[in-house]
């Protein structure tokens, strides 16, 4: 096993706080390739992507409207600014960030209004004893914020003064292109008049994640090495008679014990957490385990023999890992989603494996599958991408068939390199045998 330097999780969460993790870059060449003049953000990943902020009532009220927002714009791509109510500003945006530029409003809500409130106090100060380094950088934070522009009364007038502000409202004379990734904000462009061209954008800014940021290949990495290590774990303690239920409650506390936080174990071909069945002596399975760090992704999938796997499993376990070496080989810029299946196929038929083999390429980043897609009336079709410098992508290499012993797989994260690839995680053989 060949191990990667590891990384600081308080160098990470500092950098978070300093900016959101986007590719500056990429965000201006996809604006400029839609036409764009701005992108309102309300969805909480784009937040977290445009901030490095996931906004809290998106944990306590999931699937309720937003109520806190990003802006980027094309003048300005590297100054994102934020659009949120004064509570959460105060009560944690703030938090170890330094003064960024806030648009704030009380209540939200969009009635057409554009006045502003006066500054009442949030959490006054009593004065019993001293303000905490935590009260104290809350309240300067505020008060920065505030001093520049007063708190408007709703959220709709707060989003409207700042694209008013940041001179993408536009007039009869310059009309505006504005991208949103939330009906929400078109509603409140259309309330207030908005005379310029609004446009769904959410698969624009799934272009800009395609392309990682130095401090997103960082966050990978972290994200990917621990979950490499929790799976890794799960399988070196797989026995027979051990429930898939077992397996799953064992790699939500590897990856806890990380720093990562479970997303999904796929036992068996299994993803179900409440999948009665156990392993049997003599099987071979795949385990394929995605958790995250800091809302980064981590995938990587393995194969185990509990004893002596039957001759049909061992044959697709080698074939899954051979395969996948060859994909890995030839993976570069240039080289299409379609290209990658291809390869695959024609690997197995050159090794004269008789294997049914699923190969599925996928971003990875702030999801499992973290892209852009296709419509297909109203649903999405994946598209065939082609790798560029700077994406951090999987193969999915599961063997599909049945009544072999088993199950097999064989995955890994990489970074695609100016003429390649490399491993963003440790190396591991194919195989894990209990």
């Amino acid at each position: 096993m060949n191990r990667l330097p590891s990384l600081c999780d308080d160098d990470l969460l500092d950098r978070l706080n300093e900016a959101g993790p986007y590719h500056v870059g990429e965000a201006a060449a996809v604006m400029e390739r839609w036409g764009l003049d701005a992108i309102v953000i309300a969805q909480p990943v784009n937040v977290f992507h445009t901030l490095g902020h996931w906004p809290q009532i998106a944990r306590t009220r999931m699937g309720q409207p937003a109520g806190t927002f990003a802006i980027l714009t094309a003048r300005q791509p590297d100054r994102p600014v934020l659009v949120t109510s004064r509570f959460l500003h105060f009560y944690t945006y703030a938090d170890g960030r330094g003064p960024r530029d806030a648009f704030l409003y009380d209540d939200l809500a969009d009635t057409g209004d554009l006045g502003r409130n006066g500054d009442f106090p949030l959490c006054p100060d009593k004065g019993a004893a001293p303000l905490s380094t935590m009260e104290q950088h809350r309240f300067a934070t505020s008060a920065k914020a505030l001093q520049t522009r007063a708190a408007w009364r709703n959220a709709g007038g707060a989003l409207v003064g700042a694209l008013q502000e940041l001179g993408v409202w536009g007039d009869d004379l310059h009309a505006t292109r504005i991208g949103w990734d939330d009906p929400l904000l078109a509603g409140v462009l259309a309330r207030h008049g908005f005379t310029g061209e609004s446009l769904a954008a959410d698969n624009a800014l799934r272009e800009i994640r395609l392309i990682k940021s130095p401090l997103e290949q960082d966050l990978m990495a972290r994200a990917a090495q621990a979950n490499v290590d929790a799976l890794s774990a799960v399988g070196h303690a797989v026995r027979a008679g051990a429930s898939y239920r077992e397996l799953h409650a064992l790699f939500r506390a590897e990856a806890a014990a990380r720093g990562n936080t479970a997303v999904f174990l796929n036992v068996d071909r299994s993803s179900s957490e409440a999948s009665p069945h156990r392993i049997a002596d003599g099987q071979a399975l795949f385990l394929d385990a995605v958790s995250h760090f800091q809302n980064y992704h981590g995938d990587f999938a393995r194969t185990v023999f509990v004893g002596e796997p039957t001759r049909a499993a061992a044959r697709a376990a080698e074939a899954a890992a051979f395969a996948w070496q060859s994909v890995r080989e030839a993976l570069k810029p240039g080289v299409t989603f379609a290209d990658i299946t291809a390869i695959g196929q024609q690997a197995l038929h050159k090794g004269g494996y008789d294997v049914m083999i699923g190969f599925g390429p996928h971003s990875c980043g702030l999801a499992h599958t973290d892209e852009p897609g296709e419509d297909a009336g109203g649903f999405w079709r994946k598209p065939n991408i082609a790798l560029r410098e700077g994406m951090i992508i999987s193969v999915d290499c599961p063997v599909l068939d049945s009544g072999i012993g088993g199950s097999a797989h064989c995955e890994d994260l990489v970074l695609i390199t100016a003429d390649g690839c490399r491993q963003i995680h440790s190396t591991h053989e194919p195989v894990i045998v209990v």
